[in-house]
């Protein structure tokens, strides 16, 4: 008896474990279909069909269509992305346009660009923050030249791994530097310093900008 049932149950879980497999056609179900299934327009799928999914909606749509439905029924062929307008330039969130100057427009950025932020506390703050996080580790804690990677370390009292060359915010070389200036080499680099305009958003270089001049004080 304890054999038969030992056999019964090992058979219910082979049938039952078999049962769950996917292939062709079926798919097997889907647990949470939420997560699979994304509520936002896809740019690479196109499902038309309004009742796609019906049996899994969970949001009332304004429009009706169910789950899976992820057309844009507003644009030509329900297609989910379009072409920019001719002749137009996006905007970040700010309004601004992209910054256009080349690597080696610095003498002309330096005159001529203008920060688009008020130098208040919460923008310095923000600056200083932006500052420890992409700045220090060359430029140090005051702006010195001094931060971990400039200076290096001594082993077996031989300096190793030391970056020469970067400056101190407060030489006579730099003192006057513009806030466009700071902006322009933080985009694109100069000297040993390399371009940091893909890592840093326009806004936080302009915020990093605000806190070097107060190093500079």
């Amino acid at each position: 008896m304890r054999f038969v049932t030992s056999l019964f149950v090992g058979l219910s879980a082979a049938a039952l474990l078999t049962s769950c497999g996917a292939g062709g056609e079926d798919q097997g179900t889907e647990y949470a279909p939420n997560m699979y299934h994304s509520v936002a327009y896809e740019p690479y799928s196109q499902i038309v069909d309004e009742d796609a999914g019906r049996w899994v909606t969970s949001i009332d749509y304004p429009d009706g269509h169910a789950e899976y439905f992820n057309s844009n029924k507003f644009n030509p062929n329900r297609m989910n992305m379009r072409e920019p307008a001719p002749n137009t330039v996006s905007r970040n969130k700010n309004g601004w346009l992209p910054y256009r100057l080349g690597k080696d427009s610095l003498a002309y950025a330096s005159t001529h660009l203008k920060s688009p932020l008020d130098s208040t506390a919460e923008i310095v703050a923000a600056g200083k923050v932006l500052y420890e996080t992409y700045c220090d580790h060359c430029h140090g804690p005051k702006g010195a030249g001094d931060g971990k990677v400039a200076a290096g370390v001594k082993i077996d009292g031989t300096q190793k791994g030391n970056y020469n060359g970067v400056p101190d915010y407060k030489s006579g070389a730099l003192k006057d530097i513009t806030e466009g200036h700071i902006f322009h080499v933080i985009t694109h680099g100069k000297g040993l310093m390399w371009a940091h305009g893909s890592q840093i958003s326009p806004e936080d270089r302009w915020k990093i900008a605000k806190y070097v001049k107060t190093l500079q004080k």
